[in-house]
């Protein structure tokens, strides 16, 4: 009688990542330390060297992932884009305003927080020209996104008359700005940051009297 084989198992029950997942981690973690190293020291003022030692391993590994410091830079920015664009509140229940504020919140957080792969406050002269059509392409696509919901504040009258493309760059810039001076052992949590600077912008856009909770 033929000996029967035991029912597939999954090595280790799934408990340890398989080897695609085992990268994608790895490339997260690069683009985090990566990006936050640009902030603090600037693309010229980082070296790949620096990035290998921050992550434990050595400069050579890091070829595996990227081709090069400058693919790496682009790389940061493709992930900054899908988080900035992760971040967009399209709740239809919510006044256009209501929209805008969650918005920036939600993307302050996604530029200051752990998992940020932001480097907005970068030269952009650092990326080649083809990357930095992309990169400018994904940065209209997630700037429309929200003037769309500035525009739907006018149009709900929960935000006052003004010219939806100033109050587009006016809001980004004090959200970008964060980046400049936020230390995580400051006395305000990121959470709390965003949440002022959105309110704080969102409070020169309210028009007076509205409801701004729903359209």
């Amino acid at each position: 009688m033929a000996k029967q084989r035991p029912p597939s198992v999954p090595r280790w029950k799934k408990a340890v990542p398989d080897l695609g997942a085992q990268r994608e981690l790895r490339l997260d973690a690069l683009y985090r330390v990566a990006a936050a190293a640009f902030r603090r020291n600037g693309y010229h003022g980082t070296s790949l060297v620096d990035i290998a030692q921050e992550l434990g391993v050595s400069k050579p590994t890091l070829y595996h992932y990227v081709a090069n410091k400058q693919d790496l830079l682009f790389q940061c920015h493709l992930v900054a884009a899908e988080q900035a664009i992760a971040a967009i509140c399209d709740d239809p229940a919510l006044s256009g305003l209501e929209r805008v504020r969650r918005t920036i919140a939600n993307y302050i957080e996604a530029i200051i927080g752990e998992e940020s792969a932001s480097v907005v406050i970068l030269e952009e002269k650092s990326l080649g020209p083809e990357q930095l059509e992309t990169v400018i392409a994904q940065r209209d696509i997630f700037d429309g996104r929200i003037q769309s919901l500035i525009e739907a504040g006018l149009a709900d009258g929960s935000i006052a008359p003004c010219d939806a493309k100033l109050a587009l760059f006016s809001a980004l810039g004090a959200a970008n700005w964060v980046t400049k001076w936020y230390r995580p052992n400051g006395p305000l949590g990121v959470g709390e940051i965003a949440e002022g600077v959105s309110e704080l912008v969102c409070s020169g856009l309210r028009a007076p009297g509205a409801d701004v909770s729903t359209p």
